[in-house]
């Protein structure tokens, strides 16, 4: 049993008391929502389930593990990959309806708006290496959506160095630093990662792109975006739809040359980080296009 403790009108959560006096967060009509990681709207998480009012916790209690799990991992350890990134705040508008396409509801409304949270990174290099190696970039997007969060995450190449998942560990091992030595640091200009790429002739289509300019961008806001992978779209019929998605910037794709690279990565080795910083809080705000190819499931049979 829980009774009244308040009732603010203000948008903010009203609180009731439990049967040992403690405080029960319950949400009110337009007020900020709660939600786990994965998005679930929840109306507590100050309190466990238990079997009875004085009963044992519960380990059912999802939102429970979740905030211990959370709580345990809050020191990270630094990632593999992607370890140097930054990130960005905005909004998904949008602009025409995937309806035919799609029963997600954030795509089916024109001019809707839906919160995103956007990663840009380097792959090698740890989170002390500086933001302008030859590099692949990752760039992935958190929809948080009213159905539950959808990550999209790809990276500002549209193909990958190998087709079978298996293989990634050893692709990383390959691109890291020499174990004998410790260098070189966000590089890939050494002996292991070439002997893995000359065994593996799936990867010749990703080394083209990754010796290209497209690997030193001039900034985060001047690169494009792939969701890299195939994904199927399901509308309300049940009928499935293969789709690629492509982030495009409005300001354009641009790079440096590796002279430049060289120079900025002395000189500024946060450059990316900063022009990403200055730009928004000046109100230069980045902006993509974000854009589909979709293929119906009996025509990719044929490809």
């Amino acid at each position: 049993m829980a009774r009244n403790k308040s009732n603010p009108s203000n948008g903010e959560q009203s609180a009731k008391t439990g049967s040992g006096g403690e405080l029960h967060q319950q949400p009110t009509a337009g007020g900020v929502v709660l939600t786990t990681n994965q998005g679930v709207v929840i109306a507590d998480n100050q309190n466990s389930l238990k079997a009875a009012p004085r009963g044992p916790t519960l380990l059912e209690d999802f939102i429970l593990r979740e905030k211990i799990t959370h709580f345990d991992h809050e020191r990270i350890p630094e990632r593999i990959v992607h370890a140097r990134g930054s990130g960005a705040h905005g909004f998904f508008e949008l602009t025409q309806s995937l309806s035919q396409y799609t029963k997600a509801e954030f795509l089916q409304r024109v001019g809707g708006k839906t919160p995103v949270f956007v990663r840009f990174s380097t792959v090698a290099g740890g989170a002390g290496s500086g933001d302008l190696p030859r590099d692949v970039r990752g760039f992935a997007t958190k929809f948080y959506t009213r159905q539950g969060n959808f990550d999209l995450v790809g990276n500002n190449m549209p193909v990958f160095f190998i087709q079978d998942a298996m293989k990634f560990p050893d692709l990383v091992h390959s691109v890291k630093m020499e174990p004998d030595r410790g260098y070189p640091q966000a590089a890939s200009a050494h002996d292991t990662f070439w002997d893995f790429v000359s065994l593996m002739p799936e990867s010749m289509h990703m080394i083209m792109w990754a010796m290209s300019d497209r690997a030193i961008p001039r900034s985060l806001r001047m690169m494009e975006g792939f969701g890299v992978n195939t994904f199927r779209l399901v509308d309300a019929k049940g009928k499935p739809t293969f789709v690629k998605f492509h982030w495009r910037p409005k300001l354009g794709m641009q790079s440096v040359i590796w002279d430049e690279a060289v120079k900025i990565n002395g000189a500024d080795p946060d450059f990316h980080r900063r022009d990403l910083f200055e730009a928004i809080e000046t109100g230069d705000f980045p902006g993509m296009g974000f854009w589909r190819s979709a293929v119906r499931r009996k025509a990719g049979r044929k490809l």
